[in-house]
């Protein structure tokens, strides 16, 4: 029976490697892998303040992840969120019906 040993893995960033700010994330699923586009909501004010603000949703990046690096992906954001609010205190959404402060497709703050 052969002996079954752990190997070592080092970590090295890619050349392509670069950081993102994201205020939210979409994405969906198959059969093979998840998919989550990393977004940016900006909100562009026109001249005239008669005109509405337009919400701006810019797609940073994706990432694709296979289905088991999508679970392990949910517990290591799970452990770290309990650690978080075990120290700073539950981290709330916004309730239905609060203003939010960037327009989302299930959002309509001007209605």
């Amino acid at each position: 029976m052969t002996e079954r040993r752990e190997i070592p893995v080092k970590m090295k960033y890619s050349d392509k490697f670069s950081n993102i700010y994201a205020t939210g994330a979409v994405g969906g699923f198959n059969g093979y892998d998840f998919r989550i586009a990393f977004f940016v909501d900006r909100v562009i004010h026109a001249e005239d303040p008669s005109t509405l603000p337009i919400g701006i949703r810019e797609i940073q990046t994706e990432v694709l992840l296979s289905l088991r690096a999508a679970k392990e992906l949910r517990d290591w954001l799970d452990a770290n969120i309990k650690e978080i609010e075990k120290t700073m205190g539950e981290i709330k959404k916004p309730e239905e019906g609060q203003p939010v402060r960037a327009v989302d497709s299930t959002t309509k703050p001007y209605a």
